[in-house]
C-alpha cells in the first residue's frame, strides 16, 4: 500500500464509493483501478486523479490531501518534501529578510548607553528562558560599545529572540564582527531538511549588512543538540560567555577572564575544523570570477531573477561603453566583460541554461536599453541605443535550442523581484540587495542546500512558468515593436 492507496481507499469507504461506476466515470480498466486502490500502481495521469476526486466529490481540504498524495507517489516522500523546503524558502524569501522584532521582545526597547549590571559573580546559572534573554541582551549590549566587538556562536539559527536581536544591531553599533559555527544535518530525514532552514534563518543578517561569517560541520542535528550533551550551545562576547541547552533555558554566564579566554580558544580551536558556508566577493571582479566560476563548472544551470540574462548575448566590442573614464581598474573590468562574453557564448554553445525571470523586466530592457543585471555603479553609465537592444535579442534567439527562457507565474514573479538565484550541479550562488541598497552575494558551499534547490528549480512546470514558447514568442513580438519605432522615427526625421 501507498499514501495515496490509503487516503484512496479511505474515501472510498467514508463515502460509500461504487467502484464499478468510478471505473467507468474515469474510462480505465477495473483491474486497473483495483491496482490502484490497492497501491500496486499509481494513477497513470493527472487526468485521471481528478477524475476520481471529482467522482467522489471531495472537499477543497479533502482534494488538497489528495493531490499531495498522488504527487508523493509519483516522486517519494523525501523528493516531495524537500521541494516543498525549497518552495518555502524562495516564497519567503522577502520577509526572510526581514525579521520582525515584537514590542516586547527587548526589556529596554533599545540599546541603553550603559549595560544594566549583572551580578558580581565569576559564574551565575539560569534555569528559565527569560533569564536567558536578559543575560544575552545584557552581553550584547556591553559588547555594542566595545570598540572592534566581537561575538561568537555555536549554535543553531533556531533562537528566534537571539536572531531578531542580532538582526536589528546594525541600528545601534558598527564594527561589530559576528563569528558563527552551526550544525549541518548529513541524515536528509523527511521530517527535518535543517540545512534549507538554517539558510533562511541566517540571511536577515546579511541583508542587514552586518560583518557576519558562517562556518558549519557535519552531524545528526537531531543527536548532537538533543541527546546527553550537557551545554552544546555557546555565545560569546569580549568579556562574557554563556553556555547552554539546545533550548536555551538552562545554562550558565561566564564573567571570569579566565574561563572566558578559554572557552574563545575552544571556539577558534572548533573553527579550524569547520568550512566556510559562504564566499563572498567584495569586489565587481571577485563577482565576474564567481560567476565564471558557477558557469563554467555545471553542465546544467537554473536561474531565477528578475531580469533575463541578456550579457552573454553583448557583442565584444561594445564594452568598453559600459566603464566611464576614470572608473577604477577599468581596462581589467573592460577585459574580463569581454572574455565573460566571450567565454558565455561557447559554454552556452555546450551547455544547457534555464533562465526564469519576470516579463516587465524585458518589457523595461526593451524600452531603456539599461541591462539592469550589470552592478548597479555600470548599469547607468550607458544605455544600449534600440539597433543594438535588437542585437542583443536576435543573438538570443538563435542560441535558443540551449539557452532556454520562460516567464515566471505569480506569485514568483513578485518573489523574483528580491531573489538573484543561480543553482548548477555542483554550486550556487545568491543575490539580493542589503537595507543599504548594496548588491550583497553568497557563493554557497554547502552540498545538500544545493542539491535542494538546484533540484526544485529543475521540477518547475507550467504551474509556476509560462511555456517556453510562449516566452520567446513575446521576445519576437518585442523585436519587432523596436523595428517598428526605428521605422517611425525615420519617417519623422
Amino acid at each position: 500500500m501507498s499514501d495515496f492507496s490509503d487516503l484512496l481507499s479511505k474515501y472510498i469507504q467514508e463515502k460509500n464509493i461504487q467502484v464499478a461506476s468510478m471505473v467507468k466515470y474515469c474510462g480505465i480498466d477495473r483491474s486497473a483501478m483495483y491496482k490502484i486502490i490497492k497501491g500496486k500502481h499509481h494513477p497513470p495521469t493527472v487526468q485521471i486523479r481528478d477524475k476520481m476526486a471529482r467522482f467522489m466529490h471531495l472537499t477543497p481540504e479533502e482534494n488538497r490531501l489528495f493531490n499531495r498524495a498522488y504527487e508523493i507517489s509519483q516522486i517519494g516522500k523525501d523528493t516531495y518534501f524537500r521541494r516543498k523546503e525549497a518552495e518555502k524558502f524562495i516564497l519567503n524569501f522577502p520577509s526572510a529578510l526581514k525579521v520582525p522584532v515584537s514590542a516586547n521582545t527587548f526589556s529596554t526597547g533599545s540599546a541603553p548607553e550603559k549595560p544594566i549590571s549583572l551580578p558580581d559573580s565569576p559564574c551565575i546559572s539560569f534555569s528559565r528562558h527569560e533569564l536567558f534573554h536578559y543575560y544575552v541582551q545584557n552581553i550584547l549590549e556591553a559588547e555594542m560599545q566595545t570598540e572592534n566587538g566581537k561575538i561568537g556562536l555555536l549554535l543553531q539559527p533556531d533562537c528566534e529572540f537571539l536572531f531578531s536581536y542580532l538582526t536589528n544591531l546594525n541600528f545601534f553599533s558598527s564594527g561589530l564582527s559576528i563569528e558563527h559555527i552551526l550544525c549541518m544535518d548529513y541524515t536528509e530525514k523527511t521530517d527535518t531538511y535543517c540545512n534549507i532552514r538554517n539558510l533562511s534563518a541566517i540571511l536577515p543578517l546579511f541583508m542587514n549588512g552586518i560583518n557576519y561569517q558562517v562556518s558549519f560541520f557535519y552531524n545528526d542535528v537531531h543527536s548532537h543538540y538533543r541527546s546527553l550533551n550537557v551545554f552544546p550551545s555557546m555565545i560569546l562576547t569580549s568579556k562574557y560567555a554563556i553556555t547552554c541547552t539546545s533550548d536555551y533555558k538552562n545554562g550558565i554566564l561566564y564573567q571570569d577572564p579566565a574561563a572566558v579566554s578559554m572557552l574563545w580558544e575552544l571556539f577558534s580551536s572548533y573553527k579550524e575544523k569547520c568550512r566556510p558556508l559562504f564566499q563572498i566577493p567584495h569586489s565587481i571582479e571577485e563577482e565576474g570570477n564567481m560567476v565564471t566560476a558557477t558557469t563554467l563548472s555545471n553542465s546544467r544551470l537554473y536561474y531565477m531573477e528578475p531580469e533575463p540574462c541578456l550579457i552573454p548575448f553583448l557583442e565584444k566590442d561594445w564594452m568598453a561603453h559600459f566603464v566611464p573614464e576614470g572608473f577604477p581598474g577599468r581596462d581589467n573590468i573592460i577585459a574580463y566583460m569581454q572574455a565573460y562574453v566571450k567565454n558565455a557564448g561557447q559554454v552556452i554553445r555546450k551547455s544547457e541554461f534555464h533562465f526564469y525571470f519576470c516579463r516587465d523586466e524585458l518589457d523595461k530592457f526593451a524600452e531603456t536599453g539599461i541591462l539592469a543585471e550589470l552592478p548597479q555603479e555600470l548599469s547607468h553609465t550607458c544605455t544600449l541605443p534600440v539597433e543594438e537592444r535588437i542585437t542583443v535579442l536576435e543573438n538570443l534567439l538563435k542560441q535558443k535550442s540551449r539557452a532556454h527562457y520562460r516567464f515566471l507565474k505569480p506569485p514568483f514573479e513578485q518573489i523574483a523581484k528580491r531573489l538573484h538565484l543561480c543553482a548548477g550541479e555542483n554550486n550556487m550562488y545568491l543575490m539580493f540587495f542589503d537595507i543599504m541598497s548594496h548588491r550583497s552575494y553568497l557563493w554557497i558551499q554547502e552540498a545538500e542546500i544545493i542539491h535542494t534547490l538546484y533540484d526544485y528549480l529543475g521540477s518547475l512546470d507550467s504551474e509556476t512558468l509560462y511555456s517556453e514558447e510562449e516566452t520567446l514568442e513575446y521576445f519576437r513580438r518585442t523585436i519587432e515593436h523596436l523595428k517598428q519605432s526605428i521605422k517611425e522615427a525615420s519617417h519623422c526625421d
